[in-house]
């Protein structure tokens, strides 16, 4: 433990992202996570969309995929089945506990200084920048005195605590609970994301991870129940999902939460440069977070190195420039959803049936009224008209 220009806290991918582009800008660089392991407990779905892939510019190693995904199933109100093979819904299942170590093994490989089991403890500020940092590691203290600091330390984030900081609340977190099953048969080879009243301003999924595994779950909004309970009541009775699994064949038990809360730029606290779900930098409408914690990590690595260089950073405005577009993308089509999911004037049938529309780009935020009745009368005959329409690469069918 030695000091450094820049401390990355979080070896996530936003962290390692961080901390690999940080030290190819030539500045000392460290990385420490709480973990013993780093990719362990697993605490999401585990799938990245392809597109964002491609503009990370990062390869993601054969070992680590465990499944490929053509097209995303959407199955709205148990009535009606998108499946939706647009470039943009072309997805891949990883193992995230050979991913996360692969992203920071290139990290290291960079020229990061690494080290798991190393816990941010608190720090002492100086004006509004950040002086020392006192980290726990190998049962003893240790106070480091990093120029710039990455926050990478996710959704429940230490730093943002410490510098009162805290850029999301909590009806902006998605409580999320899945387990990894083994099917009764072999199961579509696709994502599935399940839109009804049942779930509520959430969502449900099946992300396969071969033909007979997958990780099934719910992210939750505003439900207050035990997340475990839930899962396993809404397998059990779901007509859809139970006729592949039932819940006496559970391999792991995946618990975490992710922030929701829309494009909240990028945010920068004296010397210390936020990224990752500490951000909020998730596509909201999904909570994807994977590819775009990485990419946006990368950036804020970079600017935190001309940061403790005595240069000028610029993180939000390359941030603006690179992702925003997704970013605020995911924050509109989020903020739709929660005003579908708080009108009065709608039943839970109808909810499900617009929103499955809105996140398939086939109505705009702008003209659900219109696309109301024609649903809400004939629904599989009305998305076939608005995917007509649309000349989208998009199959609709009864449930």
């Amino acid at each position: 433990m030695k000091e450094c220009d820049v401390l990355v806290v979080g070896a996530g991918p936003a962290g390692s992202g961080a901390a690999r582009a940080s030290a190819l800008a030539g500045v000392k660089t460290l990385m420490v996570d709480k973990k013993k392991e780093i990719g362990t407990p697993v605490q999401c779905g585990e799938v990245i969309g392809l597109e964002l892939v491609k503009r990370s510019g990062i390869r993601i190693p054969a070992n680590a995929i465990v499944a490929k995904h053509g097209f995303t199933r959407f199955v709205l109100g148990r009535e009606v089945v998108i499946d939706n093979s647009e470039a943009y819904w072309h997805a891949v299942t990883v193992e995230r506990k050979i991913f996360d170590k692969h992203l920071a093994f290139r990290a290291a490989s960079a020229g990061a200084s690494v080290q798991a089991d190393t816990k941010l403890l608190s720090v002492k500020m100086d004006g509004n920048a950040v002086k020392n940092c006192l980290l726990s590691h190998q049962g003893g203290e240790v106070e480091l005195s990093p120029k710039a600091i990455v926050a990478a330390d996710g959704v429940h984030s230490t730093l943002s605590k410490e510098l009162k900081a805290e850029f999301f609340s909590t009806k902006d977190v998605a409580r999320g609970v899945e387990f990894e099953l083994v099917a009764k048969r072999d199961i579509p080879q696709c994502m599935q994301i399940f839109i009804e009243p049942e779930i509520g301003l959430g969502y449900g999924w099946i992300i396969p991870k071969g033909k007979r595994r997958a990780n099934v779950g719910l992210g939750l909004v505003g439900v207050n129940a035990s997340r475990r309970s839930f899962l396993e009541d809404w397998i059990t009775g779901h007509p859809v999902v139970s006729r592949y699994f039932d819940v006496d064949k559970v391999l792991e038990v995946k618990m975490g939460d992710a922030p929701v809360p829309g494009f909240l730029g990028g945010p920068v606290r004296g010397n210390v440069l936020f990224c990752g779900d500490a951000a909020g930098q998730t596509l909201a409408f999904v909570g994807e977070g994977i590819m775009p914690s990485y990419i946006c990590g990368s950036l804020a690595g970079k600017h935190a190195a001309l940061l403790s260089q005595g240069k000028g950073q610029r993180y939000e405005e390359d941030l603006v420039e690179n992702m925003a577009d997704q970013l605020m993308m995911g924050a509109v089509l989020r903020d739709t959803l929660v005003e579908l999911w708080s009108s009065e004037d709608l039943d839970g049938r109808a909810r499900s049936l617009l929103s499955g529309a809105v996140m398939n780009e086939l109505v705009s935020p702008d003209d659900l009224k219109c696309s109301l009745n024609a649903l809400e009368d004939d629904p599989l005959g009305a998305f076939k008209e608005l995917v007509k329409g649309s000349g989208r690469d998009i199959k609709v069918k009864r449930c």
